[in-house]
């Protein structure tokens, strides 16, 4: 008897614990700077690479996000929520801890698997895993 009851037990745990898995598989996406060679000379180009902020947006899961920065050797992490609506991904004014975000307040991003693009400033983010290196 004591046996049966542990065997229904495991079972019920783990279809408790199947049925809670989303399968979601985290996505990387880092900003990539886009330089017009014929609009900018060679000093030009050479200071807008070293401008450049290395930006990278990691979706976690279905509904959570991390938005990383760095500036020269020091970096920031936001965890933010969002929203997925129509392949369009709609990013809450605060973070996770309910502090207010204005540089990330509502921002748009088109969604697709292979790329991120902030609608408001055409901000291109790739997916690694589609980005030959």
């Amino acid at each position: 008897m004591k046996s049966k009851s542990l065997f229904i037990l495991l079972t019920v745990v783990v279809l408790v614990i199947a049925s809670c898995k989303t399968g979601f598989e985290s996505q990387v996406y880092d900003f990539q700077l886009v330089i017009d060679s014929n609009t900018y000379d060679e000093n030009e180009i050479k200071e807008l690479i070293s401008e450049n902020e290395m930006k990278t947006i990691i979706l976690k899961n279905d509904s959570v996000l991390e938005f990383r920065k760095r500036h020269g050797g020091l970096g920031s992490l936001i965890t933010i929520e969002y929203t997925l609506v129509d392949n369009e991904i709609v990013i809450n004014s605060a973070d996770v801890t309910g502090r207010y975000i204005p540089e990330l307040s509502g921002i748009h991003f088109l969604y697709s698997r292979d790329s991120l693009i902030n609608r408001q400033t055409n901000e291109k983010y790739y997916n690694q895993k589609f980005v030959k290196k």
